[in-house]
């Protein structure tokens, strides 16, 4: 898919993973008090074909400042040094695009974060409907309606949700308003037709946990892709990290709305 990428077995790249770590434990050239570091390697989907020349990119949350790793080796390898101690989002620019991260990265003073990324480029009828999700939070400040409420099962606690446009998706942040609704809570279950699925559509219905009681008639809105701010506002897929040596770095409601939001 990237040129320049070249197949490695995930032992070796493991191994040199490893090795990161094992010198990680002394400081990176002359480290900064109360600065972390950053440090992993960037594939492609299959996570085993390392990605060369793509750069990672991470934003502090709470302050918004961004850093921009160097190009990625032949390895896929890329460091990010002098990091303040903070929650960062993060994403990958490629020559073929942007990709958002999926997590976020908790950086401690005078410690070393280590992670691997793989890149999913999104299919293209998900692309289209992640777009329309970023463009209506973009025109809304921060929320973008996606479905409303067609059932509820007290039983369950499960909402029956509409999708009118766009999609829903596991680990989204949502709003659930109605005349005597309103609360947040991340999407942590969703199934279609009693099967589990990771994901809706416009046009489907999909059965969704919910904290609290929902009504009939009340409008779901998207407030934070996956639950997490997103670097990129035309992503052409996820960075995905796995494998992540880092702090607690759940975000909370208030915290999670889209940096839209005035």
């Amino acid at each position: 898919m990237f040129r320049g990428a070249r197949h490695s077995s995930f032992p070796l790249l493991f191994l040199a993973l490893a090795f990161f770590i094992g010198t990680a434990s002394r400081p990176l050239r002359a480290q900064t008090p109360e600065k972390g570091n950053l440090v992993g390697f960037v594939f492609e989907k299959d996570g085993k074909t390392p990605i060369e020349g793509v750069v990672v990119v991470v934003k502090n949350v709470s302050t918004g400042a961004v850093y921009r790793a160097n190009p990625t080796d032949k390895q896929g390898l890329f460091k990010i040094e002098g990091l303040s101690k903070g929650i960062y989002s993060f994403g990958v620019t490629t020559a073929a695009g942007d990709f958002n991260g999926n997590e976020l990265i908790g950086i401690l003073a005078n410690e070393t974060a280590k992670m691997f990324v793989s890149l999913n480029p999104y299919e293209g009828q998900v692309q289209s409907a992640v777009l329309g999700v970023l463009k209506e939070q973009q025109e809304r400040e921060g929320e973008a309606r996606v479905g409303r409420v067609v059932g509820h099962n007290p039983n369950t606690r499960e909402a029956e949700v509409f999708i009118e446009k766009g999609l829903l998706q596991l680990d989204d942040s949502i709003r659930v308003r109605g005349r005597s609704t309103d609360f947040y809570q991340d999407v942590k279950t969703m199934k279609i037709g009693g099967a589990v699925v990771k994901r809706a559509l416009a046009g489907q219905n999909v059965f969704v946990k919910v904290a609290q009681a929902a009504d009939l008639g009340d409008i779901v809105y998207v407030v934070c892709k996956r639950g997490v701010a997103p670097i990129f506002w035309v992503p052409l897929g996820a960075a995905v990290a796995s494998l992540v040596t880092l702090g607690v770095v759940k975000l909370t409601e208030k915290e999670c709305v889209s940096p839209f939001k005035k």
